[in-house]
């Protein structure tokens, strides 16, 4: 996944390209809310912004070499974070003042007075709903985040605001590409939930752990957890979703996966993908369509040198040599495909009855659900 920071994101998404203020000031209230907006200085007006809905969330670039003077009151029902690639925004936030800048990402949430000076700037920001980050926050036994000055910033120099960065650039770069897997289905779902979770785990870095994690997650337990995840590999999974069907805390679900397990719970997810994305490989390699990328993003690998790494790892060949050798070689023929089955036999042991995700029917409708929804 390489940045590209210099160069313009979204050129496929094209939603504003103009020197009129007013009509600036009229889209860009459609997405994030009336404002008054003032030129400060004499440079002429002009912005470039695109925009890009991914199953629940929003990813916008916005380009703007004009100093502007911006005040609003944040509307709408969405939480906004962002990031900026060139240039500096000072906002003032309730009183607050934050320096958005490269190296620091600031958070708009619905209702707060902003203030916003802004220099030239180049720009990604990404939105997520109300009612998604606050169930989430709450979940996580955080407060709901406008009513705290913690959650109104994240350090984008963390390995967790860094690699929050680099996804949604490489998002941003990967959208553009004709034919992109993102654009719909799996890959978009597995993209929302992984960008979410990354912008929770920002939120989560700033502010102090709860003291206790509450009740805790037994191997009985842990075991019937597994299983479910085993059912819904293809699904976006992430450790707020596995509590909530466990009926425990995040942290109670991190603890036992290291107690019991040795490892993370997304390091669990990780390698039960890894063996049935190669039983996917196996299944599909022949049809002439199937790409080793696209069938990794259907599994939520989107960093697509880790997970060649990854599988090479565990299996001992890179994933275009699986490909490659299965469509020089009949499917029937190939012992891989009992290899495959014998190596993920330790994941797949658990009741055959499917289980569906808390709060969805996927047998019948095939929908995916929001992991925050009561």
């Amino acid at each position: 996944m390489s940045d590209h920071p210099l160069a313009d994101y979204l050129t496929g998404f094209p939603l504003l390209s103009t020197r009129d203020l007013d009509e600036s000031r009229a889209v860009i209230g459609e997405l994030w809310g009336e404002h008054e907006v003032a030129i400060k200085g004499r440079v002429p007006f002009e912005t470039q912004v695109n925009h890009a809905d991914i199953a629940q969330m929003g990813l916008t670039y916005v380009r703007c070499p004009t100093p502007l003077r911006v005040r609003c009151t944040v509307g709408g029902d969405r939480f906004t974070l962002y990031l900026h690639e060139e240039g500096a925004a000072e906002h003032r936030l309730n009183g607050r003042s934050i320096v958005a800048t490269p190296d620091t990402g600031v958070i708009l949430a619905p209702g707060q007075e902003a203030r916003m000076e802004t220099g030239a700037v180049r720009l990604l920001a990404l939105d997520f709903s109300q009612a998604r980050v606050e169930a989430a926050l709450l979940a996580r036994g955080l407060p709901r985040i406008r009513v705290e000055p913690w959650t109104s910033h994240c350090d984008l120099t963390s390995p967790t605001g860094a690699a929050l960065r680099s996804l949604s650039r490489w998002t941003a770069r990967e959208l553009d590409q004709i034919g992109t897997p993102l654009a719909r289905g799996p890959a978009a779902q597995h993209l929302d939930h992984a960008l979410f979770s990354l912008f929770l785990a920002c939120i989560a870095e700033s502010c102090p752990s709860p003291a206790t994690p509450g009740p805790m997650l037994g191997k009985l337990k842990l075991s019937e957890l597994e299983g479910w995840i085993l059912d819904n590999l293809c699904q976006p999974l992430s450790v707020d979703l596995m509590a909530r069907f466990a009926g425990v805390s995040p942290r109670a679900v991190q603890l036992a996966f290291r107690r019991h397990r040795q490892c993370t719970p997304l390091a669990f997810i990780r390698r039960a993908r890894l063996h049935s994305l190669r039983r996917a490989l196996l299944a599909r390699g022949e049809e002439a369509t199937v790409t080793v990328t696209q069938v990794a993003m259907e599994f939520g690998f989107f960093h697509l040198g880790r997970f060649a790494d990854a599988y090479r790892r565990e299996f001992g060949e890179p994933p275009a040599e699986t490909l490659r050798r299965l469509r020089r070689q009949p499917a029937r023929e190939h012992p891989d495909i009992r290899l495959s089955r014998v190596a993920a036999a330790s994941f797949d042991d658990h009741d055959s009855k499917q289980r569906s995700l808390p709060g969805s029917d996927l047998a019948s409708s095939g929908s995916l659900p929001d992991p925050t929804r009561p």
